[in-house]
């Protein structure tokens, strides 16, 4: 079994290094607005604790798009009709990172009396880019949904090829080390630890101002 299909079961341990996996299931989910079905893990918490972000990044892009304040740029792909409207491009990812505990020594940032500092490695990342149009007609909208809905499929299928790989995954935790891999935060499952990455507006650069430049130029003597 690939480590990967290890990573939404509940922990039962029994030792510090001895452990059964219980399993929780899966169940699957029709999209209202597109024509796909996809199967996730029969947790809600989880499912509520990712919609919660996808409802906030939603929120977010209509807004930057009704503003009409939100910088342009070139969409990563063709229109999908002739007089689709590019609005601006956003893109919401996912991180998994594990916890790294190090021996920290004095003077450090991390801890000043010397001590264990924990730092966030992160081992694989997935983002998803998606370049906002405006159509004018519902014939141009229903033709934006399905191919929408391709995409999409083309998607899910091309991360569960990837996902049943066997690339890296941290090791199996210790009893006490397993809220240093896995989130344990959620009654229902354990996941890998995540962090949901939203970018409803892209990212502008700006020249550094030269009290930036001096106070990076000042932390870079004290840490030399």
């Amino acid at each position: 079994m690939n480590a990967r299909q290890h990573e939404l079961r509940l922990f039962y341990f029994q030792a510090e290094k001895k452990f059964n996996l219980g399993s929780i299931g899966i169940i699957e989910v029709n999209c209202e607005n597109i024509d796909i079905t996809y199967a996730r893990v029969n947790s809600p918490e989880l499912a509520m604790c990712i919609e919660e972000n996808i409802r906030t990044f939603k929120s977010d892009v209509d807004e930057a798009c009704c503003s009409g304040s939100a910088p342009r740029r070139t969409p990563s792909v063709g229109s999908p009709s002739d007089s689709a409207v590019p609005l601006l491009s956003a893109q919401i990812g996912v991180d998994f990172y594990q916890k790294l505990r190090r021996q920290s020594v004095g003077g450090s940032l991390g801890s000043w009396i010397g001590g264990t500092t924990n730092e966030d490695q992160t081992w694989e990342q997935w983002k998803l880019y998606l370049d906002i149009f405006r159509v004018e007609s519902i014939d141009e909208l229903a033709v934006m949904r399905q191919t929408v809905a391709d995409k999409i499929g083309e998607m899910v299928l091309d991360m569960c090829e990837r996902i049943n790989q066997s690339l890296y995954t941290p090791k199996m935790p210790s009893k006490t080390e397993v809220g240093d891999i896995f989130e344990t935060k959620f009654v229902d499952s354990q996941p890998y630890l995540f962090k949901i990455k939203r970018q409803a507006v892209p990212n502008i650069p700006t020249r550094p101002s030269f009290s930036q430049i001096a106070l990076q130029r000042i932390w870079k003597d004290v840490l030399s």
